[in-house]
Formats: C-alpha cells, structure tokens, sequence
C-alpha cells in the first residue's frame, strides 16, 4: 500500500467507494473521525498513489487539494465534480 493510505489494523474501520473519473479509477476513503475524504489513483484495483483530499466538505464548494503529479489533469469543472463527490460521499 501507498504510505498514507490508511490501514484498518491502525485506524480501525475505514470506509471506501471507487469511482471513475476522467480516465482514472479513483478510491475514495474516510477513517472514523476524519473530517477529510482522501483520494487514492488505483492500478487493478489496488491503491498505487495518493491523488489529493476533499477538506471542508461542508461549504459550497468543497475544497479540493491535489497531489501535484494530477493538477493539470483536472480543469475547474472536474475539480468542483470530484470535491462535491468528496463531500457526497463524507456525507453518505
């Protein structure tokens, strides 16, 4: 697993949702607790690299923090799309 990535032997449950998204296949993860929705790139189904957080989920929008690596990949639309999914998924 990625470093970051959060391991339940360590923090307990955490709960997760797979998305695809602009080309990626995206996990999302929440740990008990946790104010902040981290976003993790797969590679066959496996965490591969830490793709960005989801803070705040509760203003309109979201904020969003990218890994530097996926800046340019998403433009303001897709940023505003994943961080509302974020905070959907915080919610759920």
């Amino acid at each position: 697993m990625p470093d970051g990535y959060p391991d339940p032997e360590v923090v307990g449950w955490a709960r997760t949702e797979d998305l695809e998204f602009a080309g990626l296949h995206i996990r999302m993860t929440i740990t008990p607790g946790d104010r902040i929705v981290q976003l993790w790139e797969l590679a066959d189904g496996h965490p591969v690299r830490w793709l960005g957080n989801v803070f705040r989920v509760e203003s309109e929008p979201p904020v969003l923090k990218l890994n530097y690596r996926y800046e340019s990949q998403f433009n303001r639309t897709q940023r505003d799309v994943v961080a509302r999914t974020g905070a959907k998924f915080w919610k759920g």
